[in-house]
């Protein structure tokens, strides 16, 4: 069996290293290296280099396998990235309808002769129907599913689609042959979705979607809900993943024991459920992985987790090498392998010494659930830091709290579906018992993901170094000779006083000098901070063509550096790239008032979502139709109301800021015209600071307005976009009027301490 964990590891290693650190072009060298070094070794006939000798051949056939995927597979896709292309293909997926377009993922011959997997955009509408088994000739603009928004994209790749394909005229039917055996997991998953909503609630049945069948849309869109989560660092319990199928084994191994029978049961009924969520990719690796883990039994071999789990990765990885990129599987196989490594002796290490009875009993199930969690926590940290920018460092808490509860809900769930079919009572009698707890573990994570510092975010480099301070304290615990107590105490009371330290610390960065003014990188778009004492202040939030959304890159900001609370948000215009990011910012941090222009046009319909958010979170939302002066604490806000000047859409509310002897001047998407207005209206002190209009468009940033600031830098909001900003234009003249230009899109955040100079804040793109 250690040669399997040998060979898969060595295979598995190979397709990473591929993956984030060898350019294609080295896989054939290196695969002949390694397979070079493997023969050497085997003629050498040394027992003790056997493992050595299959590792490295293992490497060879990693990097041979991954070079082909990516000849065979990511290359043709990529030959065809930018144009358009005739191609027909069969339909795997329903159609999901969005507004405007919708969705479906097709198998594609290729103009080469090769085959690949795409998910097709289709604004014709004629596909709407289309369904599993369906073949298609489509024109289509195609791209590679590699990059999005000019970054590196790795979601589709890892779910083996490498094209993306966008339909503006009708598909042209083929055949419109149903498949029942695409459909067919598809299929239960529609079904058991349908029954869930009709025995549960509306606002349990979001969560039982997710819970059950991997369907998260619903609970998506209720931001304030999945934000929690996520801050409470439960979200794991409504993805699809191991933990699910390990619920189950766990419920069939109760009721039937372990043997070999029960293993083939359990086998069976894993790919039943993974038939039920719609063998969706996560649910195919976690369907892989337990499999593999209850297989030896069934050969009467005993069973090595180990090899069973570096097996199952290997198989994963071998039918799509691009998967090592999933942040699904890499959380997955992490929380397993912490599992094996860590959670007995954590148990063990922090079960008190009550005597055995009923109390013991009590006691070793909150002590099991935490050493499991802490164990989940020791590998799947790095890689949540590294993936989505924070961690959730009251996991432990939360998971003590709710994972009996999603056990139940699990269960129970499925049986009031079945029961539903049977006898529609009793499944809605059993859905409204689940639906209690459903609420109970949404409850726990609004209340946890509610504190302040619940979530460590790591866009502040001191975060990152406590996070690994606190690492290196645990690991010279672990291999000291320290006693029970010290090796509990000593480096969980260091890591807490330390981080209690850490935020004192952020917090008070803040307050020291006049203020902190920082121009966020949010995309194609603008948000800004100005910070001055215990007040905020957040002019515009929103940001497109961005993978990111700007009010959790505001929010996650704000919150890194202590502040819970934005006391004014000012929107310069309601342009989804000025606005779009307010109602998830509202689920993050209070805010005390929105300031809107009057009489300002809503093209991108974003007004009635913020009216909304904004109600629902009890902030005041007020309209600005004259000029305005007044303070926030030591941040002085002159507002100039919208000009008449220009196209309608283009009407913006305008402002100076000042802090001290400190003033930026910003003008939203204000144009030429109504800068010069501006200008003739009213009195401009000279500026230190300008925030260039329009993301650099060459239509503003005139020369009198540049002239009449007579700052030393401006700041240009950009990111990726289809429009040329910053022109070539805007930039020169900026440089023609003496202007030290900084970019969002090259520079990342820029942030400026009053009174020091301004700097700027490494970007991941730098």
């Amino acid at each position: 069996m250690r040669r399997l964990a040998f060979a898969a590891g060595g295979f598995s290693a190979a397709i990473f290293m591929a993956n984030y650190i060898l350019p294609a072009r080295l896989l054939p060298w290196l695969a002949l290296l390694c397979a070079a070094a493997a023969l050497g070794l085997g003629f050498m006939r040394r027992k003790w280099l056997r493992a050595f000798v299959i590792t490295l051949a293992a490497l060879a056939v990693g990097f041979v396998w991954f070079g082909g995927t990516y000849l065979a597979k990511a290359l043709p896709a990529k030959a065809l990235d930018g144009e358009t292309a005739e191609l027909e293909g069969v339909v795997l997926t329903y159609s999901a309808e969005y507004d405007g377009y919708c969705r479906y993922e097709m198998r594609l011959r290729l103009p080469d002769g090769g085959v690949t997997r795409a998910v097709v955009y289709d604004r014709s509408g004629a596909a709407i129907y289309a369904e599993p088994g369906w073949r298609l000739r489509i024109s289509a603009y195609c791209r590679a599913a590699d990059t999005r928004y000019g970054e590196d994209y790795d979601y589709y790749n890892s779910n083996g689609i490498f094209l993306v394909a966008s339909v503006k005229t009708p598909p042209e039917v083929i055949s419109a042959q149903r498949s029942a055996w695409l459909s067919l997991g598809q299929d239960i998953s529609r079904s058991v979705c349908a029954e869930i909503e009709r025995i549960f609630q509306r606002d349990a049945a979001a969560f039982m979607k997710s819970l059950l069948i991997g369907s998260r849309e619903e609970l998506y869109e209720d931001a304030g809900a999945y934000m929690a989560m996520g801050r409470a660092g439960i979200t794991h319990i409504v993805a699809i993943s191991g933990m699910h199928v390990a619920f189950l084994i766990s419920i069939l191994q109760l009721a039937l024991g372990k043997s070999r029978r029960s293993s083939v049961l359990c086998i069976i009924a894993v790919w039943v459920f993974v038939a039920a969520t719609g063998a969706s990719q996560s649910a195919v690796r976690a369907g892989v992985m337990q499999s593999m883990l209850l297989i030896a039994p069934i050969f009467g071999r005993e069973n090595d987790p180990p090899t069973s789990l570096m097996t199952a990765l290997a198989i994963l990885l071998a039918a799509n090498p691009y998967s090592a990129a999933s942040v699904s599987l890499q959380l997955s196989f992490g929380a397993v392998a912490g599992l094996m490594l860590f959670s007995e002796k954590l148990s063990a290490l922090l079960m008190p010494d009550v005597p055995r009875g009923t109390l013991r009993r009590i006691i070793r199930w909150p002590v099991n659930v935490a050493a499991s969690s802490l164990s989940v926590m020791a590998l799947t940290v790095p890689l949540a830091a590294w993936h989505f920018g924070y961690i959730a460092i009251m996991s432990p808490i939360a998971n003590v709290m709710c994972l009996w509860a999603v056990s139940a809900c699990f269960c129970g769930g499925y049986i009031a579906c079945l029961a539903g079919i049977v006898f529609a009572p009793a499944g809605a009698a059993l859905a409204w018992l689940t639906s209690l707890l459903a609420r109970y573990v949404l409850w726990v994570a609004r209340l946890i993901g509610g504190i302040p510092f619940a979530a460590l975010y790591t866009d502040d480099v001191m975060n990152v170094i406590w996070i690994v301070l606190a690492y290196a304290l645990l690991i010279i615990a672990a291999v000291s000779k320290l006693p029970r107590w010290a090796k509990i105490s000593l480096p969980g009371g260091l890591a807490v006083l330390s981080l209690a330290l850490l935020l004192c610390v952020n917090a008070q960065s803040m307050r020291v000098g006049a203020g902190v003014i920082t121009v966020l990188d949010v995309g194609q778009g603008q948000c800004i901070s100005v910070i001055s004492g215990d007040k905020t202040v957040l002019i515009d939030c929103g940001g497109i063509y961005s993978l990111d959304n700007a009010g959790e890159t505001a929010g996650s900001y704000l919150l890194s550096r202590g502040r819970k609370r934005v006391d004014v948000l000012l929107l310069t215009h309601l342009h989804a790239d000025h606005v779009n990011g307010v109602p998830r910012l509202l689920e993050l941090v209070d805010v005390g008032e929105i300031i809107i222009p009057d009489a300002v046009t809503d093209e991108d319909g974003m007004l009635d979502e913020i009216v909304s958010a904004a109600e629902s979170h009890g902030t005041a939302l007020r309209r600005l139709d004259s000029d305005e002066l007044f303070s926030v604490g030591n941040i002085e806000l002159n507002l100039f109301a919208p000009s008449e000047k220009g196209d309608l859409n283009e009407r913006c509310m305008m402002m100076r800021v000042s802090i001290g002897a400190f003033d930026m001047i910003v003008t939203g998407d204000a144009p030429q015209a109504a800068e010069r207005e501006l200008i003739e209206s009213h009195e401009l002190p000279d500026a230190e600071l300008l925030i260039a209009g329009h993301h650099g468009s060459k239509y503003s940033s005139s020369g009198e307005l540049l002239s009449a600031a007579g700052a030393e830098a401006a700041v240009i909001s950009v990111g990726y976009n289809s429009y040329g900003h910053p022109t070539n234009e805007t930039l020169e003249r900026l440089r023609a009027y003496g202007y030290n230009v900084y970019r969002t899109d090259l520079n990342g955040n820029v942030e400026i301490r009053l009174p020091c100079l301004l700097y700027t804040s490494p970007s991941p793109r730098d």
